[in-house]
């Protein structure tokens, strides 16, 4: 499986561009990998000032390679296995100092967000200083829902009262702070085993990289275990916190506006069965009704990765849940011919998982000594 064919050479080639993405891997002092992972977020503390209380840091995972960890990667593989991350926040940057996003919006974008504030008026706009995340301008959470609603203000101004009023019943920040099992009511081990995902690193542009093995899900086991679809979503929302506090923290480390994630979803192996189960299309309504109406935006790009006929079905059964911009970021790749390019023309090498970085490098590698020959 990790041997790269003559024909497969070639079709990765006619995909790549002229210049080589960057292949260089950046370690930490210690010379390891790093990962944050979304399932076990180690406590580093700091004060949210806006908050006024104590609240925890999403930082470096715990978990580090050895030495051999190279092997291709695969639906055996070990959903948390980490990968390098130069990018990742230092704990010496003040998590809360946002980037200055107003100097940098276009007249246009600073019409449109004046127009909101006008129609939010000084207690919305407190409350929705409150409602950013660490790192976050509150521009960039404005900027986020005009786009989503077309640039107007009125309406706008009617969802981010949604938004503010469930983060107020929810209270997100203080999920992204538990751990995955228990925010599902079960063992990490069930969800590692049947529903990973994880943070793996950063792309070329600095946003978070979030992977979900959805080869691995079954809903079966899961459901089995008592755990329902709604705290299943009410996961996803956890999920979707700590992933916003990614893009918050690179914020405030790059100083420039990091808004939304490069999601990957790996199919391989994906369960016919889970089409079977009415549980599948209402967690499917639920996530999208979270994405549009609490985290608009935030979803940079989508890549559907080893889909098998069977995920194209599923996909556009529950496609119409989107709106045409958000289907309009998810690409859906079946082989590794196909999807490898595509990721590699956003993603470095070492941000992907060992197995997967082994693959890109030896690409690269022949690549080049086809060039050069």
């Amino acid at each position: 499986k990790d041997q790269i064919s003559v024909g497969e050479l070639d079709v990765l080639e006619n995909h790549l561009p002229a210049e080589l993405p960057h292949t260089k891997s950046t370690n930490n002092a210690e010379g390891k990998h790093q990962v944050t992972l979304l399932g076990r977020i180690p406590e580093l503390e700091h004060e949210d000032q806006k908050a006024g209380t104590t609240s925890k840091k999403i930082g470096k995972g715990d978990a580090t390679p050895s030495a051999n960890n190279s092997t291709a990667y695969s639906d055996t593989q070990e959903a948390t296995e980490p990968a390098t991350s130069p990018t990742d926040y230092q704990e010496d940057m003040p998590a809360t100092r946002a980037p200055d996003v107003r100097s940098t919006l276009t007249k246009s974008q600073l019409d449109s967000i004046l127009a909101l504030e006008k129609e939010l008026g000084p207690v919305k706009l407190e409350a929705l200083q409150e409602a950013c995340v660490p790192g976050e301008a509150v521009e960039s959470l404005m900027l986020r829902f005009l786009k989503n609603h077309s640039m107007k203000a009125r309406a706008t101004a009617k969802a981010l009262d949604v938004m503010v009023a469930f983060r107020a019943t929810t209270k997100p920040g203080a999920l992204a702070l538990r751990g995955q099992g228990d925010v599902a009511g079960c063992s990490e081990e069930l969800l590692e085993k049947y529903m990973p995902t994880w943070h793996q690193g950063f792309d070329k542009a600095g946003r978070p990289v979030v992977f979900s093995h959805y080869g691995k899900f079954r809903f079966g086991p899961v459901l089995e275990a008592g755990v329902t679809v709604e705290k299943i979503l009410e996961l996803h929302v956890r999920n979707s916190e700590v992933t916003a506090r990614l893009c918050g923290q690179q914020s405030a480390k790059l100083q420039t506006d990091i808004s939304n994630a490069l999601i990957i979803m790996d199919t391989e192996g994906w369960d016919n069965d889970n089409l079977k189960r009415r549980a599948a299309f209402d967690w499917a309504r639920g996530i999208a009704k979270i994405d549009m109406e609490y985290y608009p935006e935030r979803m940079g790009n989508l890549f559907i990765i080893n889909a098998p006929p069977s995920v194209n079905l599923f996909y556009r059964a529950i496609s119409w849940f989107l709106p045409e911009k958000a289907r309009n970021q998810i690409k859906i790749f079946a082989g590794r011919e196909q999807w490898q390019p595509a990721l590699l023309e956003l993603v470095d090498p070492s941000q992907l998982p060992p197995g997967m970085e082994a693959l890109a490098l030896r690409l690269l590698a022949r690549i080049a000594e086809t060039r050069l020959g």
